[in-house]
């Protein structure tokens, strides 16, 4: 049985994933492509498609309040290539911010705190 899809006000089925919007938004607020190379490198129909992401990852992200990190820090090559480096972290950073909006969704949905609050004591048993 497959899952339902959400779908729009208009009725129809998004065509992109969240997740490919929210890459597609960092990758160009790094600023090392531009928005028809971004819609190149990802197939999209358009650069339009790109700038959409882009503002709707604005939108997002301030609806979400998160802190997502944006610089990479200097890295140690001794195996991997700078840019094999900084992919991986890219990726890693792509992962938290998609943990941390299902929390905060999730929270939501529940009304209640999911996160752990910072000095909070384990239970003793």
């Amino acid at each position: 049985m497959s899952k339902p899809t959400k779908k729009r006000k208009g009725g129809v089925a998004p065509v992109h994933s969240d997740t490919l919007k929210i890459l597609v938004a960092r990758e160009y607020l790094e600023g090392k492509l531009s928005h028809s190379e971004l819609a190149r490198k990802h197939n999209l129909n358009s650069e339009a498609t790109s700038r959409y992401f882009l503002k709707w990852y604005e939108q997002w992200e301030s609806e979400l309040d998160l802190e997502v990190p944006t610089d990479a820090p200097e890295l140690d090559l001794s195996n991997k290539s700078e840019r094999e480096l900084r992919d991986d972290l890219f990726e890693a950073n792509l992962k938290i911010t998609a943990l941390e909006m299902m929390i905060k969704k999730a929270e939501e949905l529940f009304g209640t705190e999911i996160g752990k609050k910072s000095g909070a004591k384990s239970s003793k048993k």
